[in-house]
């Protein structure tokens, strides 16, 4: 039986980095890359902790 886990550099930046995030459903998330019985996962409901701060800081990508 496999073992599930999110990549841990997006825990690291998540705005959830604090929370218990043992019952996500990671046996349902995208895999990133499989290490025999390990299974990496991208987590879907990672949010970027400093999301607003890096938008202001960078101006938008969009713009001329």
């Amino acid at each position: 039986m496999p073992s599930y886990y999110p990549k841990g550099g997006r825990c690291s930046a998540c705005a959830k980095a604090h929370d218990d995030c043992s019952a996500l459903p990671f046996h349902a998330m995208p895999v990133h890359r499989r290490d025999g019985a390990d299974v990496v996962v991208i987590c879907s409901e990672f949010r970027q902790a400093n999301h607003d701060a890096s938008l202001k800081a960078g101006g938008g990508r969009n713009r001329r």
